[in-house]
Order: C-alpha cells, then structure tokens, then sequence
C-alpha cells in the first residue's frame, strides 16, 4: 500500500472513531440520549448521595468542574445566579470536583467564596475521578440537565453554559408541570 492510501485509510479510521464518540454527546445535547447513568458517591460533607435518585421532583444539574480550570471559575457566577433564581421552582445542582489530591480545603474555600451552597462531589483523582469516567468526561466546565424523577439528560453542552442556561432550566422546569 503506498503512502496516500495508507493516509486515506488512517483518516478515515480517524474520522469514523470521532463519529463514534461525538454521537452519543450530541444525543445528550437534544436530550435524546438514555437516562444519566445513575451513581452513589459521597459529598464533601460525608453526606451520601444516591443520583439521580435523591432529586425526585426536581430537574438537577450534574457539573463537571474544577477550581484550577478557568472556564469553570468564569461560569461559577453564571451557575450561582442561576440556582438562586430556579432553586425554588424545583432546581438543584450537584456538582462533580475534578480537582486533584489534597484540594478539599481549596474547594470548601472557592464553593463559599463564589456563593455555591449546593452539594459537591469530590475524590481527588482529578481527570480520573469516579464519576467523570462513568460519564466519559474529558473536558470542563460540563454539564448535564437530567430530570431527577426519570434520570433522562434533557440539555448538555453548550445549551448549559454563559447566557443559555438559564432558558435551559426555564424549558426543563416547565417541561415538568
């Protein structure tokens, strides 16, 4: 096989195995995906936390994020709005710490100085955490919308970050009345 045909074939294997990988992302993203993998985990209180099944009632955003990562601190004021104004119309958020081993005070630190009172998720395995690797996490800030009642992802992606999230949430809560 010369050359060229060596580099169409590797492009091709290329191109089919971003395919593969990008589908079931974009599914999430139209909320057309399968239910959320559900998990059990303990937050950084020593609380258990059974997802989805302790957000019964409830369209919960599961966040993907790190104190060391840039987008996640400028999208923490985003969030923050966010879950003041939808908390009490049927909104929470469990957020999922990529930070690394010995972060906990970091993390309690930056959760009280951004005004982030929900529950958080930490293992200190950074990009080998737990509950990263059952969602294929491989970049952040990310999150999913998922109904607390079904575990269905409603919104995913970019449909979750700056000005767009908080339309995501209005449509998910009406879509729950």
């Amino acid at each position: 096989m010369n050359n060229r045909k060596r580099v169409r074939a590797s492009l091709g294997l290329i191109a089919s195995s971003y395919l593969l990988l990008a589908l079931p992302q974009a599914a999430m993203a139209q909320g057309t995906a399968e239910p959320a993998p559900a998990f059990k985990a303990f937050d950084i209180g020593g609380k258990a936390v059974s997802f989805p099944s302790d957000f019964k009632g409830r369209i919960v955003m599961l966040d993907f994020w790190a104190t060391w990562c840039p987008p996640c601190v400028a999208e923490a004021p985003v969030v923050a709005k966010a879950y003041a104004r939808y908390r009490d119309k049927g909104f929470d958020i469990l957020g999922v710490s990529l930070d690394q081993a010995n972060s906990l005070d970091r993390l309690r630190s930056f959760t009280r100085q951004f005004g982030m009172p929900w529950r958080q998720i930490y293992d200190g395995k950074y990009w080998q955490a737990r509950i990263a690797r059952l969602y294929g996490i491989d970049s952040i800030p990310r999150a999913l919308l998922v109904d607390g009642d079904t575990g269905k992802v409603l919104a995913a992606g970019d449909d979750l970050r700056g000005e767009s999230l908080a339309p995501a949430i209005a449509k998910a809560l009406a879509g729950k009345k």
